[in-house]
């Protein structure tokens, strides 16, 4: 990410792992600020917000909301797609608004289209991947 006001976020351990069926954890993340240890994106409402985990006053809350399950091949071929562990079978993707958040499956090609997206830099030299 290269423009103003463009964040870089880290692919971390799963915030929520306990509440994830044992099939689903290696596929369990959450995204944090690579900037901001312990910010992470999260639900507010169906809007995504990065926050600090510090300043919750529901931390098991925090955990389920900043965590997501990480689908490759849901809607295409080499896209992946992000479902809120919170609202199971609902996908992050751009609301009419222009900012991110949650929408509930639908089976149309513009659901699939902006719910899809690339992983186009990673580093797995650590335990943390770039999006």
């Amino acid at each position: 990410m290269d423009g103003p006001g463009d964040t870089t976020f880290l692919l971390v351990a799963c915030r929520a792992r306990n509440s994830v069926s044992e099939a689903s954890r290696s596929r369990c993340i959450s995204l944090m600020d690579a900037n901001r240890a312990d910010w992470y994106v999260r639900l507010d409402g169906s809007h995504l917000n990065v926050e600090s985990e510090n300043a919750t006053v529901n931390l098991p809350q925090f955990q389920l909301d900043s965590s997501f399950i990480m689908h490759s091949d849901k809607f295409y071929p080499g896209d992946y797609a992000l479902e809120s562990l919170s609202f199971p079978y609902w996908y992050v993707k751009p609301l009419s608004d222009g900012r991110l958040g949650i929408v509930q499956q639908e089976s149309t090609t513009d659901y699939y289209d902006t719910a899809s997206f690339k992983v186009y830099d990673y580093n797995t030299s650590g335990t943390n991947f770039l999006l």
